[in-house]
């Protein structure tokens, strides 16, 4: 289906950190109105006020994110924010995504206290703000059709912060699980300048983290934080249209496989795509002493290559694996739905030669087939392209 529209890409510069309300504030500054998302909380049962106010730090102008809510708020734990998000009329992608980012706020909690993720309380961070930080930061990409995130290094800080737990070492626990495996590098700041919420959003949201944007520069957005840091605290967000398929570093990873069964092989694939790899793929040869076997390669992106490197190890048991990086272009998508006689699929949105083209998910069409009793092939045929 040819849309006839680019989907533009987002960077974001983050010399001061990031936290949930400085995100959202960038986004306003991009032009994202969040008026429509005040109403969906208030529709799900939860009275929110999302106001961007004009602001100034050391003399530079941007917008500060004022959130509230009516009466005390609980404890919640992660069945409520689930539930809650369901609740919402949303598109199903922004639904998802909050889903999913409140699921691996819960697992870097429960990784930190040493419990399940259903009994994580969430304290500081189940309350109304992050609520509104993590649904809007999915709602505000929705909004402004983002295809793609990169973002800067990000600055280390040191300190400590009062918590419901105590006194706490910054960066807090939870915020040191969540970023993992992405690149750092060192300052003098002793202040909570990426707070958890702020590292939930560069975990969710990020695609891959450059030296800078790269793309005709559409628009400018910088979102204040509150704290006093000596220079500017802001976060900037940058709207470009990509300039062509965006380059990007992966790893590569093979090893020779002549010791395991096709059942084994099969298995290999499901953990190593649900840990996070690329693409995994099996390439069937004649091996030493004429076995039957073959070549197993792995994709990953450099963040994941420990990760992915010792799971291949643990589920292969090969004893060596050939390591090597390269780049790759990859053109811009995006999660999106296209309708069809029975409802609307969920689909990816690509753009090639400025054209933007959606072509509906597997899974979806396979879920469509069992309910109409037709198969994926015969929907495809009917569907065609528009």
């Amino acid at each position: 289906m040819n849309l006839g529209r680019n989907m533009p890409e987002l960077h974001l510069d983050c010399p001061a950190g990031i936290a949930g309300d400085m995100f959202l504030a960038a986004m306003a500054g991009l032009g994202v109105d969040f008026a429509p998302l005040a109403e969906a909380f208030g529709r799900a049962g939860l009275d929110v006020s999302i106001v961007a106010g004009d602001a100034r730090d050391k003399g530079v102008a941007g917008k500060r994110m004022e959130i509230g809510a009516a009466g005390a708020q609980p404890l919640r734990h992660l069945h409520d924010l689930t539930s809650l998000v369901r609740r919402m009329p949303l598109s199903e992608a922004v639904r998802a995504g909050a889903e999913a980012a409140f699921v691996r706020l819960a697992e870097a909690e429960a990784a930190v206290h040493g419990c399940g993720i259903e009994d994580v309380h969430f304290h500081e961070v189940g309350a109304v703000d992050t609520l509104v930080d993590v649904v809007g930061a999915f709602f505000a990409l929705e909004a402004l059709g983002v295809s793609r995130v990169t973002c800067s290094s990000l600055p280390w800080f040191t300190g400590t912060v009062r918590c419901a737990h105590g006194l706490m070492p910054l960066p807090a626990p939870a915020t040191a699980v969540l970023l993992q495996g992405k690149p750092v590098y060192p300052t003098r700041f002793d202040r909570e300048i990426i707070t958890p919420t702020g590292a939930l959003l560069l975990d969710r949201l990020v695609d891959e983290f450059t030296e800078g944007p790269v793309g005709r520069l559409l628009a400018c957005g910088l979102g204040l934080g509150n704290m006093e840091l000596g220079v500017v605290n802001g976060l900037r967000a940058f709207l470009l249209e990509a300039g062509g398929p965006a380059m990007e570093r992966v790893m590569v990873l093979e090893t020779n496989v002549d010791h395991l069964t096709g059942e084994e092989i099969g298995g290999v694939f499901g953990e190593l795509l649900a840990a996070g790899a690329l693409d995994v793929l099996f390439l069937p040869g004649v091996m030493k002493k004429n076995r039957p076997g073959g070549l197993l390669q792995i994709l990953c992106r450099p963040e994941d290559l420990a990760r992915i490197r010792d799971l291949a190890f643990a589920q292969t048991m090969s004893l060596g694996l050939r390591i090597t990086e390269t780049r790759r272009a990859v053109l811009p998508r995006a999660a999106t739905t296209r309708p069809t006689p029975w409802g609307d699929l969920p689909a990816k949105e690509t753009t090639v030669d400025g054209e933007r083209y959606a072509r509906p998910e597997f899974e979806a069409l396979q879920a469509l087939a069992r309910r109409t009793g037709r198969s994926v092939t015969q929907l495809r045929y009917l569907l065609g392209e528009d």
